[in-house]
C-alpha cells in the first residue's frame, strides 16, 4: 500500500462505521433543523430568538449554528436578559426555510 493511498483507505474504512454514518448524517440534518426552528419562532413572535429557546446538541449543533451564521442564513447578536445570543433569520434564511418546510 502506498503512503498516499493509506489516508484514503483509512477514511473509507472509518466512514463505513455506524458511528461515522450517524455523525455525517447529523452534519447534514442539524443545520436545517435549527434553521427551521429559528425561522418558525421568528415568524410567530416577530423578534429574534434567544438561544435558550432551542436545543443545540453538542459539538455538531454548535458547528451547525456557526455554519448558518457563516452562510448568511441567520444573524447573531448579543442576547437579552436570559440569553447569551439572539438569532434572527436573514431574508435568504427565510427563503431557504420556506423551501425546506414546503418540501416536507
Amino acid at each position: 500500500m502506498s503512503r498516499t493511498k493509506a489516508p484514503d483507505d483509512f477514511n473509507t474504512l472509518i466512514k463505513r462505521t455506524e458511528v461515522m454514518k450517524h455523525v455525517l448524517e447529523s452534519l447534514e440534518e442539524e443545520p436545517a433543523r435549527i434553521l427551521i426552528h429559528i425561522c418558525k419562532e421568528y415568524e410567530a413572535l416577530g423578534r429574534p430568538v434567544p438561544d435558550h429557546h432551542f436545543h443545540v446538541s453538542g459539538y455538531i449543533g454548535e458547528v451547525a449554528l456557526k455554519a448558518l451564521v457563516a452562510a448568511g442564513l441567520i444573524r447573531s447578536r448579543p442576547g437579552s436578559r436570559f440569553s447569551l445570543y439572539d438569532y434572527e433569520p436573514t431574508p435568504e434564511g427565510l427563503e431557504h426555510y420556506r423551501k425546506l418546510v414546503g418540501s416536507k
